[in-house]
């Protein structure tokens, strides 16, 4: 069963853990491990950083047991948490000012478009199209992008994990999209790249 599958599962786990049982965050946690790292590397390529903010994640976790409050998106929950963390530690290791805003991030981010359905494109398009997303786009917004179409949060979440208001982030992606569509137009051969770049990822 996918960690989308068992949102019902994971919230009683959860649950369960709130009430005293200890064992509980450790099913979490080897359960969401593969998940954490997967995403915290988008914000950091430091392996070491990102596993050991996800350690200390759930070192806080335990001490703060009492303090826990119920969860209606256990994923959620976690992934902002740990978006958190790894912010944090960058922060103290560039010595960044906050002055920068406490929803800044270097998030990065690389896609692979399906050769099997692009396979009719040229190459030249493949490379601009995928320039564009990787390279050309601000930080912030690839990371809207990511959150919105491959972890399929709402405008709320994106708003509530980015530290910006919900019609900001409405905004952000609007003029995102249409910035890439206008680059490529509305050709069929545009929408395909869309959707193979932008499909959900189920185990994100």
């Amino acid at each position: 069963m996918s960690i989308n599958e068992g949102r019902d599962l994971y919230q009683n786990i959860w649950e369960r853990y709130m009430e005293g049982d200890d064992a509980a965050l450790s099913s979490i946690y080897f359960d969401f491990f593969d998940m954490l790292l997967n995403f915290g590397m988008k914000y950091s390529s430091d392996r070491f950083l990102v596993e050991d903010c996800i350690q200390n994640l759930f070192v806080d976790l335990l001490k703060n047991k009492q303090k826990l409050k119920p969860v209606k998106n256990l994923r959620f929950y976690l992934l902002k948490a740990l978006r958190n963390h790894i912010v944090s530690e960058q922060r103290k290791t560039k010595n960044l000012l906050p002055s920068e805003g406490p929803g800044e991030t270097d998030f990065r981010i690389s896609y692979s478009v399906e050769n099997s359905l692009i396979a009719d494109e040229t190459d030249e398009l493949r490379a601009r199209f995928l320039k564009m997303i990787t390279e050309d786009l601000t930080a912030r917004q690839k990371e809207a992008l990511y959150l919105k179409f491959n972890c399929g949060f709402d405008y709320t979440q994106i708003s509530e994990f980015m530290q910006i208001s919900v019609e900001s982030a409405r905004t952000m992606i609007y003029r995102t999209l249409k910035s890439i569509k206008e680059t490529f137009g509305t050709a069929d051969h545009s929408n395909l790249l869309f959707f193979s770049l932008f499909k959900s990822v189920q185990n994100l």
